[in-house]
């Protein structure tokens, strides 16, 4: 059974996204069911789409604190080769 999805969207925003469904020969409706059909699929948004400009600010948060934490507590090392060797266990 089908159902009807309504969104509200700025002008702007709606004619520049069904711009780039047409140039990939597809209208504005069949572009947003393949984009929801693959959510759907796969349980996850693309990853594509969490870029630094438009990411959510709880998910920047969690950056800002896993890089503040790994320059606190991680391991550096003086070459590639010393890396490698922690890594896999030679010593």
């Amino acid at each position: 059974m089908n159902t009807t999805l309504q969104v509200r969207i700025d002008k702007k925003t709606k004619e520049r996204a069904r711009k780039a469904f047409r140039a990939s020969g597809i209208d504005l409706s069949s572009g947003l069911r393949l984009f929801l059909t693959h959510i759907g699929r796969t349980g996850e948004i693309p990853q594509e789409m969490f870029t630094y400009d438009n990411a959510p600010k709880s998910f920047m948060k969690k950056l800002m604190r896993e890089a503040d934490y790994a320059l606190k507590h991680g391991k550096s090392y003086s070459s590639t080769k010393e890396m490698f060797d922690d890594i896999l266990g030679r010593r």
